[in-house]
Parts: structure tokens; sequence; C-alpha cells
């Protein structure tokens, strides 16, 4: 959505592999940005513990033991997941937190909220379809 050859660009990397080009190296706006964005997350996750929520981080090697583990803490009922996998095929990718609350689900008496961590000041159009992605995924 916010650039059409960015979006040829990912195309063409995934039916070309061998023949996509090497990314541009980080340059430095970018690398303080994705650090703050770190550093936001980061600061909610702390929110979430100071406030007596049990958060469960994600981590793992391969994209089905990430899976694996997201699956697991939801069926465990943790309060708030954090790098979350989530997949339907075609698509997958990472929820900043998955934040538990009262309703009924496959899970029981409860389900789960896909919450994301910007450091925008308004919402843009793909935030908005991101979190819908997500949430057709945790669906």
């Amino acid at each position: 959505m916010e650039s059409p050859f960015a979006a040829w660009m990912d195309r063409f990397a995934l039916e070309h592999p061998d023949s996509t080009p090497a990314k541009d190296t980080p340059d430095a706006l970018l690398t303080t940005l994705t650090d703050k964005g770190y550093a936001h997350e980061a600061q909610i996750e702390a929110e979430f513990e100071a406030q007596g929520y049990h958060v469960t981080r994600i981590s793992g090697a391969a994209n089905e033991e990430k899976l694996a583990k997201t699956l697991s803490a939801m069926r465990e009922g943790a309060d708030v997941i954090t790098q979350a996998r989530l997949e339907l095929a075609p698509l997958a990718g990472y929820a900043d937190f998955l934040v538990k609350v009262p309703g009924a689900s496959q899970l029981g008496d409860y389900h789960y909220e896909v919450w994301d961590a910007k450091l925008a000041n308004s919402a843009k159009p793909t935030f908005v379809i991101q979190l819908c992605c997500y949430a057709e995924m945790l669906g």
C-alpha cells in the first residue's frame, strides 16, 4: 500500500529467490527508529507486568516452534503473550501483544485481542490492515 515498487520487489523475492538483489543496509535513521520501536514495546510489556499480568514471551529458532509456543500459551491462559506467532496460509506474522479478555471461545471462558505497539500519532491504513489480518489469523 505504501510503495508499489517495494511490493513488486517482495513478490519478486518470493518467486525468484536466487535472482533477488541484496537489500540495502539499514541507515542510521532506520536503526534509531527500530531501536525506539523495540524500546516502546518493552515499556508496554513492563507496564503489563507492573499491573500484575502474567506475560509470556514467545521465542524460538523456527516459525513452527514459535507457533506451537503461542498456541500453548493461549491454551494455558496467559494474560499477555508477546511476539505471538500467528498463521493462516498464506499469511503469517508476529503480533506485538495478545491480551486475554473475558468471553467464550474454543479456549474456554476467555479469548484474545491483538494489540500492536506503534510510535505513530495516528493510524495508517497499513496498521489497520495488519491488525485485521492478525485478528483473522487469531480467529
